[in-house]
């Protein structure tokens, strides 16, 4: 089965059953990060969130929210972060924009490599170089987003329920290449 998830998803149900609190769902977490893979982005209550370094603690926390949504907002806010600090992660959606997103990873010694795009994407005519091709309704129309195969390497999407999620990216502008019109 094909991956559809732009972050490694964690479900955090049973973690949270087995706390003191037990059913009492957290308004969110800590999660423990290399101070040198900053910025983070972090899910809040009502969007996403840059932190540009860990605590003293080497934590960022990120907020429990609404699911729907969430990877389209991260991945909004890393094409608007990656162009207007010029990470190199983000290129038209042409096969030389999608060959230039999937070098950037590489240079990160990322080689196994996917693309997500919308069912409705219009990618007739850009080549994809062997990569594998994975439709996800959440990716904006118009847009693929090159990922490792390892969503780990990118960060982490933390479910609690059905419809609550958080989320840490940790390699933002080493791990998503994003391709656009």
């Amino acid at each position: 089965m094909s991956n559809t998830n732009l972050l490694e998803v964690v479900n955090f149900d049973d973690t949270i059953k087995n706390t003191r609190r037990g059913r009492v769902q957290p308004q969110m977490l800590e999660f423990q990060v290399n101070p040198e893979l900053a910025p983070f982005l972090v899910s809040s209550t009502r969007s996403v969130l840059w932190v540009e370094k860990a605590g003293t603690s080497e934590n960022v926390r990120a907020a429990v929210r609404a699911r729907r949504g969430l990877e389209a907002e991260l991945i909004g806010a890393i094409a608007e972060m990656g162009t207007r600090v010029d990470w190199g992660n983000i290129h038209p959606l042409t096969t030389m924009g999608v060959k230039a997103c999937a070098d950037h990873l590489r240079f990160y010694g990322l080689d196994q490599l996917e693309v997500l795009v919308a069912p409705d994407t219009n990618i007739e005519g850009v080549d994809f170089k062997k990569m594998k091709v994975i439709e996800a309704k959440w990716v904006p129309l118009d847009a693929a987003i090159v990922v490792p195969v390892d969503r780990g390497f990118v960060g982490t999407l933390g479910t609690l329920g059905q419809h609550k999620a958080l989320a840490l990216i940790h390699n933002a502008s080493r791990g998503i290449g994003i391709a656009h019109r």
